[in-house]
């Protein structure tokens, strides 16, 4: 039996290090799939309910909606996912260091985890505004998104579902940023949610939905009884929400990777 060169022992030791750290990530991610699949079963059967419920009732008592029952929520399906970032990234630290795995591979697997659930649901909601607006067209009322970015070509229509998908995932990142931040200072974890809320607030603005995006948009004209968000329309309202929405990820993925790195991890 020969002994391993220096060498060898180098590469077996490389090796288990990257399996441990592919494991690591793989469970995080999964961690966070599941989660998020179990949040959008809830979120959007209870949303399917409501949309229905809202369009058929205005139509029967002779109402126009005119507006997207989804955009008259102001993004409702955002929150959600604020709570499953925090949820995760706080909430399995622990355990997740004490069964050998590390910050990064934790960080990788939210990253992985949001894309795939962010992405997932941008779909779903992308989806959902079509067969809202076909309910809507087909029972004699008219309908328009409030702000959003332009919905009314294939193309855009994409734009639109890839858009959605990267504020989700942004959405994700903040909130598991917000429960690392908690993990950080406690409850003094509190005054940093205004400024790692800040990437959330860049893909709304920039995508001219939720909250921010909607407010941002107003338009008091001719007075503020009459104030409307008018729809986005154009190939640059497009670009500039998707790479808004980019940027926005990309900002938050930052910010949770370096919160990740010095973050106590405490029993338990």
């Amino acid at each position: 039996m020969t002994t391993p060169t220096i060498e060898e022992t180098a590469m077996s030791r490389t090796r288990l290090a990257r399996a441990g750290h592919l494991r690591g990530v793989a469970g995080a991610a999964r961690r966070l799939r599941v989660s998020g699949l179990t949040i959008g079963i809830w979120f959007w059967g209870i949303y399917a309910l409501y949309a229905v419920g809202i369009s058929v009732g205005n139509a029967a008592a002779g109402n126009d909606l005119e507006i997207s029952a989804l955009d008259a929520t102001l993004g409702a399906s955002r929150w959600p996912m604020i709570a499953l970032g925090v949820t995760v990234s706080s909430g399995i630290l622990a355990m997740h260091v004490a069964a050998g795995g590390s910050r990064r591979s934790l960080f990788d697997g939210v990253l992985r985890g949001a894309l795939v659930v962010g992405g997932g649901l941008g779909v779903v909601t992308t989806l959902a505004l079509l067969g809202e607006r076909l309910l809507s067209t087909s029972l004699g009322m008219t309908w328009r998104r409030l702000g959003a970015l332009p919905f009314d070509s294939p193309l855009a229509v994409l734009g639109t579902a890839a858009a959605e998908g990267l504020v989700l995932v942004t959405y994700i990142l903040v909130g598991a940023c917000i429960g690392t931040g908690f993990s950080h200072a406690g409850a003094w974890g509190t005054l940093l949610i205004v400024p790692l809320a800040l990437p959330a607030v860049l893909a709304d603005v920039a995508t001219r939905t939720g909250v921010f995006g909607t407010i941002a948009n107003v338009q008091l004209v001719p007075d503020i009884d009459h104030a409307e968000v008018p729809p986005g329309e154009g190939l640059a309202t497009m670009l500039i929400g998707l790479g808004g929405s980019a940027l926005a990820v990309v900002i938050a993925a930052v910010v949770l990777r370096a919160l990740l790195r010095t973050v106590p991890v405490r029993p338990v």
